[in-house]
Parts: C-alpha cells; structure tokens; sequence
C-alpha cells in the first residue's frame, strides 16, 4: 500500500545517552605543572537514556528518560517527560511497546490516518512485537539502514547535537 503522509503524520525517534557527571575538558593551571587535578562528583560513569521523539511537522513529543532503577521515584517530574526505569537504563522492548501505547496512539486523534514512523536499526525497534503493535496502530516503518544514522536520521541530523550542548 502507498499512502501520501502529511508531515503530522510522519514521526522519527532516536535514543541519546547522558552522562550525570561531565567533567570538562578544559582545565587552568600552572605553566609547567605534571598534575592537573578534575573535581568530579563521582557519577561520571553513571548515565541514563533520553528518547527524543518528533514529527515532520515540527511537533515535538514527550520525551521518556530511562534510569538504571529498580523503581520510579516518588517525585513530582517535570510535565511532558515520562520517566521508566529497568536494569539496563536504555530503551528496550518493554518501553517501545509502552511508548506505542501512551504516546503514539494518543497522536490519532484522526481516526484511521496512517503514519510512517521513521526508526534506526536498533534491535528493540525492529523487534517483531514493536512492528506488529505498530502495524495495529496504522503505522508504516521505515527502518534507516545501520551506518547511515548519521546520514540519514532526521533526530540524529539536526537535533542530537544543539540537544547534547545545551545539556553540558
């Protein structure tokens, strides 16, 4: 089937990990000196997992930030960010099917307008459940070949980067 897609129709995610410590790389000392000193917290090989989610059209998604817990904290979180957590801190089959349930199909405010949904080629995107439940919900994929993120994925493009400085 051949289905010409408005931009609100077309969406692309991306998964960008970060670090809570981020030490710089910058450093002033002495002239000479052999021992440069970086005062970190501790965390800086702790890290957790923002999904940035857009469409075509320039609507921008809630993103979901994943954390490496056991449980959710009790907190009142910032409105438009959905916080999950598992053993890993990263995107898995289980937030994929989440996320297509709370967040994607809440988009078809339309009725049967069908979407294309643009993906990289993580495995837990292209995992048989995430299609078939995308499938279910009028949502063609388009699945960016491996080596060509860089190149090719909209998020990866034109987002990741202005995200990431603003975030160190």
């Amino acid at each position: 089937m051949q289905y010409k897609y408005l931009l609100k129709y077309i969406g692309n995610i991306n998964e960008i990990l970060i670090w809570f410590d981020l030490p710089s790389n910058t450093t002033i000392n002495k002239k000479g000196e052999k021992t440069v000193s970086i005062h970190t917290t501790g965390y800086e090989r702790t890290s957790f997992t923002v999904i940035l989610r857009y469409m075509a059209d320039g609507t921008k998604l809630p993103a979901i930030c994943i954390f490496k817990l056991k449980k959710i904290s009790k907190e009142k979180f910032l409105d438009g960010i959905y916080i999950c957590v598992n053993e890993k801190g990263w995107v898995n089959e289980n937030e994929m099917l989440w996320w297509i349930e709370r967040v994607w199909t809440s988009r078809n405010l339309f009725g049967n307008s069908h979407f294309l949904l643009v993906l990289d080629a993580f495995r837990d995107h292209t995992i048989d459940n995430v299609k078939n439940q995308l499938v279910e919900k009028n949502t063609n994929i388009v699945i960016i070949p491996s080596g060509y993120t860089s190149k090719l994925q909209p998020l990866d493009v034109l987002i990741n980067k202005s995200f990431k400085s603003k975030v160190n």
